[in-house]
């Protein structure tokens, strides 16, 4: 039996986004697999945050390694 469809909030960083169009890649890339989305918020993080001038900022260490994927647990 499928389960019933729920909605979920999902944070990804996007550590090299163009600062003029932060999210333009992952919405075309959304909407492209006719994946329902809505954006709550964009903010800018890191070293360049509170400047709001990254380009002359230090660069930021590596992204810590993807972690393991797991299922979404099952709807109460």
């Amino acid at each position: 039996m499928p389960s019933r469809p729920a909605s979920y909030r999902v944070t990804i960083l996007l550590p090299q986004a163009d600062a003029s169009a932060p999210a333009e890649g992952l919405t075309k890339a959304l909407r492209a697999a006719g994946v329902p989305f809505e954006v709550e918020a964009i903010e800018r993080t890191g070293a360049g945050a509170a400047s709001g001038n990254s380009s002359s900022a230090a660069p930021t260490a590596p992204a810590p390694a993807a972690p393991t994927v797991r299922p979404a647990p099952l709807p109460r």
